[in-house]
């Protein structure tokens, strides 16, 4: 049995092109509603075998684990409500994650069909190089760090492979639940951003495997909740950055680096913020 699981958060009718895509491919749906003032109704009701529940926002990971005590499926399947699943998404997903009792996850695609990155490095010093939270991205905006750490390679790949160095983003994954059960679920201090680094991080650390399956695809609409409070999410991923790299990172030096930085770009975004310089639509683009 496959249960999805959606934390929902103003995503609007996009949420209904999620369901449409799904509701025929899992056993059950089970839609944490982080936004109660919207109201699913006219978006669920139709789909029999969904279920909707309100709660207060605890985060991004607070809400999936709240999401697993109440689906019922040995099989989970987590997705963000900006995604669109092919028609033999989660079947394909299902065969691998049953044949190698792992993690399986799609590649992603852009509206228009074009290849989306879908992976990164475990977060280190690299990230704070090249990622969009860092001041210094302009530096290496084609450089072969970025490619790597972002997983370009990945486009031309169209069998299943083992991830060792990166991971999947947590918008789109299939897990047996005796493993997410095993690892404790999400650690619910990331309030958003960087709670699936952290999951998949110590998934692979209990020797567990992550695939990423090209064959089974999905359609991102890549950021669009996040418009909805562009300075609180900028904020909550510096925020859960600094928070993997003191729990994972060994090295002090690493550690300062990242405070530093992260401290930087925080006043930087806060002052774009408070001076009202709007964020556009293409920085939204990891």
């Amino acid at each position: 049995m496959v249960s999805a699981i959606i934390v929902n958060y103003r995503t609007g009718k996009l949420l209904k092109l999620c369901l449409d895509s799904i509701y025929n491919q899992v056993d059950e749906i089970v839609i944490v509603n982080h936004s109660p003032e919207e109201n699913l109704k006219e978006f669920t009701q139709k789909f029999l075998n969904t279920k909707v529940i309100n709660r207060q926002n605890k985060g991004y990971a607070s809400g999936c684990n709240f999401g697993v005590r109440v689906a019922r499926g040995d099989f989970l399947l987590f997705m963000n409500p900006d995604t669109v699943a092919f028609p033999d998404t989660v079947r394909i997903l299902e065969e691998t994650t049953r044949k190698f009792n792992s993690v399986a996850a799609p590649r992603f695609l852009n509206p228009d069909h074009s290849f989306q990155p879908s992976t990164r490095m475990f977060p280190s010093l690299k990230h704070v190089l090249v990622s969009r939270t860092s001041p210094l991205r302009i530096f290496f905006k084609n450089s072969k760090i970025k490619k790597e750490y972002f997983g370009y390679e990945l486009e031309r790949i169209e069998e299943p492979i083992f991830l060792k160095e990166s991971f999947p983003l947590g918008g789109f994954f299939m897990i047996p639940r005796q493993i997410f059960e095993n690892l404790k679920g999400f650690d619910e201090q990331f309030f958003l951003f960087f709670e699936d680094a952290d999951f998949f991080k110590r998934l692979i650390e209990s020797g567990y495997s992550l695939i990423y399956e090209p064959r089974a695809k999905i359609i991102h609409f890549h950021g669009f909740s996040r418009k909805e409070a562009p300075f609180k999410s900028e904020f909550q991923k510096l925020r859960s950055f600094f928070l993997y790299t003191k729990k994972h990172s060994k090295n002090p030096i690493e550690k300062l680096i990242v405070f530093i930085l992260s401290l930087t770009y925080n006043l930087i975004i806060a002052f774009r913020y408070f001076i009202n310089i709007p964020v556009k639509e293409s920085q939204w683009q990891a």
